[in-house]
């Protein structure tokens, strides 16, 4: 055994105590200083894993049967950390899920009736208490929701709906694993989305449903970089059926010049949406009245609001003018670069030699990356709403680019936490319900260091324009490459 499995393997085993250690000590909202203790150690040990990796990476001290070994090693204790995390006690939106699940089951959309309403009472059991807003119907769209149906199907239990996620979760790992061979990175990479604490916590032990949404996200983008352009629009109107936000992404993976991919997109939501047509403006109330009545732990548009000296609307019309202005720009670029090439797809180098081809693919392959990255980082900077899981979105892209703001925004997130607890915080009413009161200092130990090193690989590309603002969330495009 060499020195680098072996690093591996205590690590592992590091991360799996600290694993039992958050399973065994219960419910994480009620033990919320022994989590930050737990979670900051294993996210301490985390980083050292990537530090490894990242240090061996281009080495060539190990033959092939110790890199598998590694590799083996580092699948292993991904699943095993899951299967700890599994029983701890889970989010409450998972009883939202399961409500949702059960109300479809028996005929009914969960866009039609919020869970409080009384023509609902009959269907109520045991996990009703636990459903966060129940005075608003379903914020999910409709792949999730399926998803939901299909979990409660097999077995109305926390169990059944957290482990139907937790496979998504772990089918992203092999998918990862696949991706990262074919844009020519070490595939020991994927310890950076299989170990991460944050992924770990989010979907083995609190349940939540993103795991679906990151698999179909991956997919989309691996399908795009192996040129399946059919597979790629199915994925990603899949993605945007599982989360709406994703669509922002989706400019960037359909070949724009065939029209028949632009029909196949809208027509996969179409059809999904079908069986909850008879909803009418219920299908979109709830996100709406999330939108633009709902905040917590944000960053940068908390900022906005404070220069709009506290104006919701105004606030939130700088936010969208802004997050609008980078998405034109990543549009446009991308839009200029197909415009280069007179096929449909996404273009290859000018040389119709194997080895220009493999280059211009690859070069391809980076910018598409780079842009839905940048995108999907302009929205969480600027998300009104920021909960951890959120973040669990940009995870995968960092087994591309170890971005150090984003690793490490991962782990200072375990500030969020404490805006729920009663030493740092109190319930208040809001919205026609009981909720912590945002505790805004805690934001400084949050977004600080993130905002630091994202303004520090700023300054190292050495640009104040817009044309660069993708290197200040990727550091260097060239890491990339």
């Amino acid at each position: 055994m060499n020195r680098k499995l072996r690093t591996i393997i205590i690590t592992g085993f590091i991360i799996e105590i600290f694993c039992c250690a958050i399973a065994y000590s219960g419910d994480i909202k009620k033990n919320i200083p022994c989590f930050a203790i737990l979670y900051t150690a294993s996210f301490i040990t985390y980083m050292f894993a990537i530090y490894y990796i990242s240090k061996n990476e281009e080495t060539n001290e190990q033959d092939n049967n110790s890199s598998r070994a590694i590799l083996w090693a580092i699948i292993v204790f991904s699943l095993m950390f899951r299967f700890t995390l599994l029983p701890e006690a889970p989010s409450d939106d998972i009883y939202r899920y399961l409500w949702e699940g059960k109300l479809q089951l028996n005929g009914i959309s969960p866009y039609s009736h919020p869970p409080e309403a009384s023509t609902l009472e009959h269907l109520r059991d045991g996990f009703f208490s636990g459903i966060n807003h129940k005075h608003l119907s379903t914020i999910y769209p409709p792949l999730t929701l399926m998803v939901f149906a299909v979990a409660d199907y097999v077995s109305h239990t926390i169990i059944s709906m957290k482990s139907i996620f937790l496979v998504f979760d772990v089918l992203s790992i092999f998918i990862l694993l696949k991706f990262l061979r074919v844009m020519g990175k070490d595939p020991h990479n994927v310890l950076t989305y299989a170990w991460s604490p944050l992924v770990l916590i989010s979907f083995a032990a609190r349940g939540h449903c993103d795991s679906l949404q990151i698999f179909l996200v991956i997919l989309a983008l691996y399908l795009c970089v192996i040129r399946k352009n059919l597979g790629t629009v199915f994925a990603i109107a899949l993605a945007v059926m599982s989360k709406f936000i994703f669509i922002i992404i989706a400019p960037f993976l359909i070949p724009v010049k065939k029209l028949k991919y632009i029909v196949v997109f809208f027509a996969v939501i179409a059809v999904l949406y079908l069986p909850y047509i008879s909803a009418g403006k219920g299908l979109f109330s709830t996100l709406l009245h999330f939108g633009t009545q709902y905040h917590f732990n944000d960053s940068a548009h908390f900022l906005i609001s404070c220069l709009c000296i506290g104006s919701p609307l105004a606030s939130k019309i700088v936010t969208v003018l802004i997050f609008g202005s980078v998405l034109f720009f990543l549009y446009k670029k991308h839009l200029t670069f197909l415009i280069t090439d007179n096929s449909g797809n996404p273009p290859l180098a000018s040389s119709s030699k194997k080895e220009a081809e493999k280059k211009g693919n690859i070069d391809v392959n980076n910018f598409v990356l780079n842009y839905a990255f940048v995108a999907i980082g302009t929205f969480l900077i600027l998300a009104p709403t920021l909960h951890p899981w959120y973040l669990t979105w940009i995870i995968p892209f960092l087994c591309f680019n170890k971005n150090r703001a984003w690793l490490v925004l991962t782990g200072t997130v375990i500030c969020y936490y404490f805006m729920s607890h009663e030493l740092f915080s109190n319930m208040i009413w809001y919205n026609g319900e009981w909720v912590w009161k945002e505790v805004h200092w805690l934001k400084l130990p949050e977004y600080l260091p993130f905002y630091i090193l994202l303004i520090y690989g700023w300054l190292r590309a050495g640009s104040v324009s817009l044309f660069f603002y993708q290197n200040v969330l990727l550091e260097v495009e060239a890491k990339w490459k």
